[in-house]
């Protein structure tokens, strides 16, 4: 799957995911991040403070939409994730294509 954003014309899009994040959800996922892209922000931000469950093919989604970002010359923002998304992430190389530390949710 590959990810092209239209040249940059806003500042900040904020996609919030919240409740199990199962494979089943992707399609749903892909098309939310595909919106935000959509709108060419300077920083795309995921919210991942009500996410339960991350699936590998929502996992997938996350980093081919940092991948993207970095490429478009965007900012790639992850914000409010558990100990353990955060984990998984760090695991997939995440940490390379986000433009902010990690953090975990207070």
């Amino acid at each position: 799957m590959q990810l092209r954003p239209p040249p940059r014309h806003r500042d900040r899009t904020v996609v919030r995911l919240r409740g199990e994040m199962a494979s089943s959800k992707a399609p749903r996922v892909r098309r939310r991040l595909l919106r935000a892209f959509a709108r060419a922000p300077s920083v795309m931000e995921v919210d991942l403070g009500k996410v339960t469950y991350l699936a590998p093919e929502v996992r997938a989604l996350l980093l081919a939409a940092a991948a993207t970002a970095r490429r478009s010359g965007a900012c790639f923002v992850i914000t409010h994730a558990s100990p353990l998304s955060l984990r998984v992430l760090e695991e997939l190389g995440m940490r390379r294509l986000t433009d902010a530390p990690l953090p975990p949710d207070p």
